[in-house]
């Protein structure tokens, strides 16, 4: 069954970020080589998740959505749909994949980001 795991946000500086939201309890914080980022996944109440994303430079995954767009919301994650599913998933509701399979330390899993036709991003944990 598929779910919503973590909403994530792109930051420039994520404590500061962090101290201006509510209710955040640190869950895990990493620092990514691969994404060239500083992450930290953050428990809000029983079941809501919230991913801070600070780009450490120009090559980091989430740099260039930074500086167009600014902070704030950059994707929706979901969670329950497999490795071997996963391509399927993407046909039955044209996504279009950009990246992935990758790594994300954050997770110690696999992660594979797609686009809707509306340019919102989706992120799906394998």
């Amino acid at each position: 069954m598929i779910r919503v795991h973590h909403t994530g946000y792109v930051v420039r500086d994520l404590d500061a970020y962090a101290a201006s939201l509510p209710g955040l309890a640190l869950e895990k914080e990493v620092v990514d080589p691969v994404q060239n980022a500083r992450i930290a996944l953050y428990q809000v109440g029983d079941a809501s998740r919230i991913e801070l994303i600070q780009p450490l430079g120009e090559s980091a995954f989430t740099w260039a959505h930074l500086d167009r767009a600014g902070e704030g919301l950059h994707h929706i994650c979901y969670e329950g749909v497999g490795a071997d599913a996963i391509d399927g998933y993407l046909r039955q509701h044209r996504l279009m994949r950009v990246r992935g399979p990758v790594h994300a330390i954050l997770f110690d899993r696999d992660v594979v980001f797609a686009v809707t036709r509306q340019r919102a991003i989706v992120e799906f944990i394998l």
